[in-house]
């Protein structure tokens, strides 16, 4: 059995049994680490107890109490875990060893730094790192799009070629529990308010965000947001320590130099007195300037990877969207619906109006609610120009009617009884759009399960009204 270089053990206690939990115990185990993976479900509810024991895992359900941390070497947490969390204290008390699952994987790989560009922000990491894997692709470099999309760090290892690239999205959860993590690129899109029910204050989610480039060197890259102050402090502040190239991107930039602009329909690069165009927006087939942007991002990181014009242009024009962000789910009556599930922050809640409130001629019944992750939805006002009602769902629901007051306000027991009034205030070439601005947790499993039911009770309405789409 091979040996798992400077990884602690021989005793390693894996929190959480979810997607990154389980490829955490599945290398560990594979490698002869002794595993014992806890989750708060209770154990016959966790779906993948039997597969864990299978590797030679011990399950423990219902919970992570802290005695779980006898004769441990390393903790390995998952995303889900927040660190104030009674046994990642504990832990931290006893100078346990508490790394997340992206650290864990970073090891895995042999510390490729070299072969790894990271991604976060608030807002498009799905998107650039598509976006971004895409383009190497097509220009000729195997890359993986993993991490918080996709497949764990962790999965990876085994099967990552010496000459590919991983592009990574890494979110504030797992920037929190690194330690020599570390991306050749690293991209901080606008940060935002966001997550504020897992960290415990704005000053830690921000903090967590500059771990990304925490580990840089002289050799490594800081792609950030010219015109966000907040990432561009970040990341110029880690510069001056490390020494790292910066790039900015944006609309005007920031006056950086070297950036990345928007420019005439075109995203070019200016490094001093050159210029150098590095894709036309006309390649991109999806509406909003958040889209554009996302594109200049992938296209800064791509100009320090190599990726060409027809290689980036080529990768704009093949992305059709993610799943539940913006997405088509058919019409009913004359009005259309869009699903845009995967807006769990209210900055992605504008991005979407801006997007679709040029095209909305009968106006747009706007879906809002869930469980609120930062800020407050007055922040909304300004970007409701093209609504004209809001059917407000979830445990914030009689928040929202009483903070917006400029539209109609709603409040709804479910989604689809959101969806059957939002059908009815309708206009022609109207758009009825899901787009919730808040995390999922309160009605649904995930995003992507709030998503899927809207989806399907469209199709109720439309067999309901007669038929066509």
């Amino acid at each position: 059995m091979a040996e798992i270089p400077d990884i602690p053990g021989p005793d390693v206690l894996v929190l959480g049994a979810g997607a990154s939990g389980q490829a955490a115990a599945r290398y560990l185990a594979r490698r002869g680490r002794r595993v014992l993976v806890a989750d708060s479900r209770p154990e016959p509810e966790i779906p993948a107890a039997s597969a864990l024991r299978a590797l030679g895992a011990r399950v423990h359900g219902g919970g992570h109490p802290p005695s779980l941390l006898a004769g441990m070497s390393l903790v390995v947490t998952s995303p889900g875990v927040p660190p104030a969390t009674g046994i990642l204290k504990a832990a931290r008390r006893e100078r346990l060893p508490v790394w997340g699952e992206l650290e864990l994987g970073y090891r895995a790989l042999g510390e490729p730094a070299d072969r790894l560009v990271a991604v976060t922000g608030t807002k498009g990491k799905s998107t650039v790192v598509t976006l971004l894997a895409d383009a190497l692709r097509i220009q000729g470099v195997p890359a993986r799009a993993c991490g918080n999309l996709g497949e764990p760090l962790t999965a990876l290892a085994g099967s990552f070629g010496p000459d590919e690239v991983a592009v990574v999205e890494t979110s504030s959860f797992q920037l929190a529990t690194i330690a020599r993590f570390r991306a050749r690129v690293a991209v901080m899109l606008e940060v935002g308010e966001d997550h504020l029910d897992w960290h415990p204050d704005l000053a830690d989610y921000r903090r967590s965000k500059a771990r990304l480039f925490e580990n840089q060197t002289a050799s490594d890259w800081a792609v950030f947001d010219g015109d966000d102050a907040v990432a561009s402090g970040l990341a110029t502040s880690a510069a001056r320590g490390s020494g790292a190239g910066l790039l900015a991107f944006g609309g005007a930039g920031g006056g950086h130099d070297p950036q990345v602009l928007l420019d005439s329909g075109r995203i070019v690069r200016r490094d001093g007195a050159h210029t150098r165009v590095l894709a036309s927006l006309s390649a991109l087939r999806l509406p909003g300037r958040h889209q554009q942007r996302n594109l200049a991002a992938a296209a800064a990181a791509g100009s320090l990877l190599g990726v060409g014009r027809d290689a980036l242009e080529g990768a704009a024009a093949g992305f059709s969207g993610l799943p539940h962000a913006l997405e088509e789910a058919g019409s009913v009556a004359g009005v259309r619906f869009v699903n845009d599930s995967r807006a769990t922050n209210l900055q992605a809640t504008r991005a979407a109006l801006e997007a679709l409130s040029p095209q909305a001629n009968g106006g747009i019944q706007l879906i809002l609610g869930g469980i609120l992750k930062g800020g407050r939805f007055a922040e909304m006002e300004g970007s409701l120009g093209a609504v004209r009602g809001i059917q407000a769902i979830g445990r914030t629901r009689d928040r929202v009617a009483a903070e917006i007051r400029s539209v109609p306000v709603e409040v709804h027991d479910t989604l689809e009884g959101a969806m059957e009034r939002a059908l009815a205030r309708s206009r022609p070439n109207g758009i009825v759009l899901l787009s919730p601005g808040c995390s999922s947790f309160d009605l649904f499993e995930n995003y992507g399960d709030r998503g899927t039911k809207f989806c399907a009770a469209v199709e109720r309405l439309r067999k309901g009204a007669g038929g066509g789409r």
